[in-house]
Order: structure tokens, then sequence, then C-alpha cells
């Protein structure tokens, strides 16, 4: 067989068909690597890939069309079909030798990580899953060039039929699609002839062993119709040849039922044993905390996609898949509302569209928008909008915990008083419903008392609040009401005495002034006021703590003590302090200097307590600007998570926990221009026209003798 191999790989080397194919695939590669990853920065190789895949279909055909119709043109096939060496033998040397010239670019591929690594951090799992799907497509199609050569003498019409038989295959997905649901059987039978779809799991940085036994399949497969399309021609027209044929089409026949029983049972396998997760943020792996949430699950939830699944983003499908298979509560169904626009009105008032989910659970049901299932970023200068995360397993985990539970928790937001309002705390109070419960703004100026929930929020008040507003807040938290409170340092320099007595009620009290902290563990940037201070393990911040994250609370007051607070029942207990280098600098006025001098007061400073009186829970925090939606844009979700784990802990409903939305954000590389212009040049000019021009000069001298 080695022989074979060599003499096929020199028929290749000394014509221009083998380095045509290898240049054509490596111009690509190297057009798609220099714009994703060397001008774009992109730290992955698979969008280069996935972009330069689609030239198998032009390029196979014309490495394939010779391979065995050429030797049927001059009759040199005889020489091999006579040989001692047996025909599915020589049949493989062949297969081998194409694989061979394949080899080259996935080689070249497969280096181009290593280089992006000089550069930055690179996320290797993923790029080779998608070097690893661009070698099995490629596979395949040699496959079945191979298979289509063997049926005919003439090159140019099997590379016509190559051609337009990888280009069908690749756009079956799109055909099936225009195909109406009546003929379903059709439907089935013509996606088990879609090469392209088993592509976009590993892609995605998903090594799925069903699209790897697919493509396996396709090559074994070509590779026994090919022995079997030669076999044939060993065979006279005589009684021995209708035996034969009779064997043949049963063996054909058996081996498509193999290949089909073989990919339906690997289809039938669970996925966590037929997919893994080699994305660099772990997009498509469910968390522990929705894994346990799920387990204590002992009601049946009905999750309808309102779209057809093969309209529906991979990531929302792959998340939905991981829920149906974990856990037996959970079904997943996909309606098509274009054909039943009434369906959603059985279990919702909401308007919905396509893409939405409706999760229902009993007669509880709860809608969730598809466009909330991703997070996105607008860009202001361009008005773009770019997606930067998946949120679908938070909003789904969140809405299953909404729809099982007997009852709201509801948070009454104050309001009047110059307070944030709730586009300013946007993200947080999405963080909050994710976790069940119910944000519902107030204005204490108008309501007599608080009533009807199960927590209040008093996000940073500007003004002071009144003695009576301060009554209301006194008899809500004295009958045992919890109260998440936001302070911070304020600049229109009004003094906030009534709020601070309400306060002084629970032990604690805000001291004017700005806190820096010189130590440099303990401040983002370059920035000593922007603090990042110690985290104790309490209610409120057991979850930052655990994960060994940090909380940015920039401009931050201190929360002092009073020592005499335990003697009343009061527990205040430190969740976030600053380090000993810090100092607060008390009456700051506009214009004064931010240095350390004689009269500062020395650190540590409590920036966030959690209060506990009887039933009454407070969770308390200076700093007014932590838990904004630019803060949140900057450092992510750990601030949020404080305030989410607090009402988690006030609520007297069992709540879902809150999953955080999984980045898509990625670390990009920086490439300097004379880098990319140096790589540019060697993969995109140097090496593709190196190797065709050598296949050009071996092909030249062979002419010449």
């Amino acid at each position: 067989m080695k022989a074979l191999i060599k003499k096929e790989l020199r028929s290749y080397l000394y014509s221009v068909t083998g380095g045509l194919f290898i240049a054509v695939n490596l111009l690509f590669l190297g057009i798609y690597f220099t714009a994703y990853n060397l001008t774009g920065g992109y730290p992955t190789i698979n969008f280069a890939i996935n972009s330069a895949i689609v030239v198998f279909l032009f390029i196979t055909p014309l490495l394939t069309m010779r391979i065995i119709a050429e030797e049927r043109r001059t009759r040199t096939d005889q020489l091999l079909l006579s040989s001692p060496m047996p025909l599915l033998k020589i049949i493989i040397g062949k297969y081998l030798a194409l694989l061979t010239i394949l080899a080259v670019p996935v080689i070249t591929a497969a280096v181009y990580p290593l280089i992006l690594g000089a550069f930055g951090k690179v996320s290797y799992s993923e790029s080779y899953v998608a070097v690893l799907a661009y070698f099995l497509f490629g596979a395949a199609c040699l496959g079945i060039g191979l298979f289509i050569s063997s049926l005919t003498e003439n090159q140019i019409i099997a590379a016509v039929l190559t051609f337009a038989a990888l280009f069908i295959t690749y756009l079956m997905n799109g055909i099936v699609n225009l195909l109406p649901d009546s003929v379903e059987i059709v439907k089935r039978i013509l996606s088990l002839f879609d090469i392209s779809k088993r592509l976009d799991n590993l892609m995605n940085g998903i090594l799925d062993i069903r699209a790897v036994v697919y493509y396996l399949t396709i090559v074994i497969l070509t590779i026994f119709l090919t022995y079997e399309s030669i076999q044939k021609r060993r065979f006279t027209i005589s009684s021995q040849t209708v035996k034969f044929s009779s064997y043949s089409l049963t063996a054909i026949v058996a081996a498509f039922a193999l290949a089909v029983g073989a990919n339906f049972l690997v289809l039938k396998l669970p996925d966590d044993i037929m997919q893994y997760d080699f994305t660099e943020n772990r997009i498509f792996t469910m968390s522990a905390e929705s894994k346990d949430f799920l387990d204590s699950l002992d009601k049946d939830v009905t999750i309808y996609v309102l779209s057809e699944k093969d309209r529906v983003e991979l990531p929302v499908v792959k998340t939905l898949d991981e829920y149906e298979a974990y856990s037996d509560h959970i079904h997943v169904e996909y309606k098509d509302i274009s054909k039943d626009p009434q369906f959603p009105s059985k279990f919702t008032e909401d308007t919905v569209t396509g893409g939405d989910l409706i999760v229902v659970c009993g007669e509880n049901s709860r809608t969730v928008a598809g466009v909330d299932l991703f997070e996105t970023e607008i860009d202001y200068q361009t008005f773009s909008q770019t997606i930067t995360g998946l949120d679908a397993e938070g909003q789904i985990t969140a809405a299953i915990a909404g729809v099982t539970s007997d009852r709201k928790t509801i948070m009454k937001v104050m309001a009047g008083h110059g307070e944030f309002e709730v586009k300013d705390l946007g993200l947080l109070f999405a963080s909050l419903k994710k976790t069940g419960i119910t944000p519902e703004q107030i204005n204490l100026l108008t309501v007599s008392k608080i009533e009807d929930c199960d927590m209040i929020l008093i996000a940073a008040p500007l003004d002071d609040y009144s003695e009576e507003d301060c009554k209301k807040v006194r008899e809500y938290l004295d009958g045992g009401g919890c109260a998440v409170i936001l302070s911070g340092y304020s600049e229109n320099g009004k003094k906030l005495d009534n709020f601070n007595n309400l306060l002084s009620d629970y032990g604690v009290s805000i001291t004017e002034g700005l806190i820096e902290d010189t130590d440099p563990a303990h401040f983002y940037g370059n920035n000593p006021l922007y603090l990042l201070p110690q985290i104790y393990d309490t209610p409120v911040s057991k979850t930052i703590n655990a994960q060994k994250r940090y909380a940015f609370m920039p401009y931050s007051q201190a929360i002092s003590v009073n020592e005499a607070a335990e003697d009343s029942g009061v527990s205040v207990v430190d969740a976030l302090m600053t380090s000993q280098d810090s100092f607060m600098k008390a009456d700051l006025k506009e214009g004064d200097s931010l240095d350390k001098n004689a009269g500062d007061l020395n650190g540590p400073f409590s920036v966030g307590v959690y209060i506990t009186k009887g039933d009454t829970k407070i969770a308390l925090f200076s700093s007014a600007m932590a838990f904004t939606d630019d803060v949140y844009r900057v450092v992510g979700d750990a601030n949020v998570t404080l305030v989410t784990d607090a009402a988690k802990d006030m609520s007297p409903v069992v709540t879902g926990p809150l999953i955080p939305v999984k980045s898509y954000g990625t670390e990009y590389i920086t490439i300097s221009a004379a880098y990319v212009i140096l790589y540019g040049l060697i993969f995109i000019i140097l090496v593709p026209l190196l190797i065709l021009v050598v296949s050009i000069v071996l092909w030249a001298r062979r002419r010449k003798k």
C-alpha cells in the first residue's frame, strides 16, 4: 500500500492539480486568517476556518476527478485490478494519498493559533476543534469525489458531478427548510445528506461526537461504494454477473442501513457523553447552580419556543437541550406561530414574537423575550448592536423558578427624593427579576404607608427625607420589614440628617467624606477612589466571596457602627472593608486636594454591612455609583450580585439561583501593523505562491522528460 500511496502522491506532485488544491485552500485560509485574526485581533480561528471551508466545494472536484476516472480512460486500471494487492487496499491507498494532500492546509491551519499565542491569550481548544471540523469536512468531500470518479472515465464529467453533489448537500439544510411539514418523512431523509449542518457545533467550539461519526460514516461509505463500483467491472456479462449484481445491491443496502443505524444510535445517546464544550467561557455548559436547582424541582415545566427549531439560534437550542436532557420535569416544544397565531394566547396575554419563550407550569406562565436571551451592547458611534453574551440559562432558570413558585416576591423601590431611577439601575433590576423578585416603584411623598411587599430598596437619595417619610420607613422596618439601602457621596452638598437618624436606629451612620485606599491591591486602575474592598463571608457577599471576585465601590463613604448597637438587639456584620492603608477626607469641599493631610481619618472603613434586628434585615452599601449600569459594564455583575444575594436572603420565598450572563467577550489580541503585513504576505501570497510554483516546475520538468 505504501508504494501505491507514493505513486499517487508523485502523480499529484508532478501535476498542477495537487499544488493547486493546496495553494487555493491556503490562499483562502490566509485571507480569512489575516482579516479575522491578524487584523481583527480575534483570538480563535473558527471564524476564519468557517469562512474558508466553502472552498472545498470548488476545489475538491479538481483533485479527485482524475484519481480513478483517468485510469479508466487510459485502461491502466486493468493493471491495478489484476495486481495481487486486494482491491480494497488499492482504494484505501488512493484515498490516503488524497488525505495526505489535505494534510498540508490542515497542518498550516493548526499553526495559526500558535502564531496568535505569541501576541496574547488564545482559545486553543476552540481553535483546534475548528481545525478538526476542517479536516473532517475535507475528508468527507474527498470521499464523495473518490466515489464519483469511479463512476465515469471522463474527468470533466467526474468534476461536474462532484461539484453538483457537494453543492447540493452543502445547501441541503436550506432546501429542507423550504419544504412543507406535510412531507416530514421526505425532510428527514434529505437531512441525512446535509453535510454542512453538522459543522455548526464544531465551529462553535463543541466537540460533537455525533458530527465526527457522521463524517467518518461518509468516508467509510464512499470507500465501500467505490469498491463496489470498481468490483462490478471485474465481471463480464454472464449468469455470474446477475449473481454478483444481486449480491452487490444487497451489500449496498446493508451498508446504507448500517450507516443510518450508527448515526441513529449516537443520536439517541445523551448529550453529556456525545458533546463536550471546549468554548473559552463554557458557553454551552449548564452551571452547577442550575443543576442543583433542577435537582430540587418537583413540578413539570413545559418550555414553548415560538419558532421552528432550525430557525432558533444555536446557543439557545443547545441550552434548551441541556435542560431537557438533565431533568425529567422539563419538556421543550417548538411551535411555529406563523401557522398557529393563536397558540400563545392559551398561556399569556403578553405580546410575543417569533423566538420568544413561554415557560408554563400548571396555571402559571412566564414569557421570556428572545432578545433577552442575549446580552447586547450598542455602539453609539455607529448605532450598531453587538451580541456580547448569552443569558439563556439565566433567563430560563429564573422563569422556571418563577412559574414553580406559589407566590411573587415584591420589592418596593422608593422614589421622591432624587433616588436612582429604573433606567439608571436597569441591569440591577433585570438581575432581580431573574431571581424571581419583582421591583415596583412607589413615591414616599404620595403613599401613607409601605405595605404589600417583602422588602424595599432605597437607592441613594439626593434630598433628605422628611420626618414623615422617615416614620413610614421606620414603621415598615420595625414591623419586620427588610431593606437594601444604597447611600453615597453627593456633590450637591446637601446634608441628609433625617436619613442618617433613620439609619442610627439600626446602629449605623454615614460619615460625610470620601475614602481613598493607597494599597495597590485595593483600588482599581490608577484611581485610589475606586475601591476594591476586602470581602467577608456574609449573606450578601457569600457568592462573590466564594467565587473570589472583586466588589468595586467607587466614591464610597464610611459606615460607622454604634458600639452600643448590640445592647439594643442590633447585629451589624461587616461585608466590605477597606485596607489599613485607606483614609477618608471629611468635610470635602470643591477644589480641595485629595492628597492625605494630617487631619484625615485613618482606615480601615466599612463600606458594606449587613444588619439584623429581630426579623428585620438591612443591607447597607455606601457607594451610590457601584450599582449603576455604567459600573456594571466595566466590572461585570459582581456588585449586582451583592444586592441580589441580599434580596434572596430577605425573601420569604425560595427563589432560583442568579445565573450570570455567559460573556462572549474575548480578550482581543493586539498585533502591530508590521506583523499583520508580514504574516499576511506569508500566508496569503508567499506560501500559496511557493507551493504553486513548485508544482508547476515539477510538472514542467516531467513534461521535458
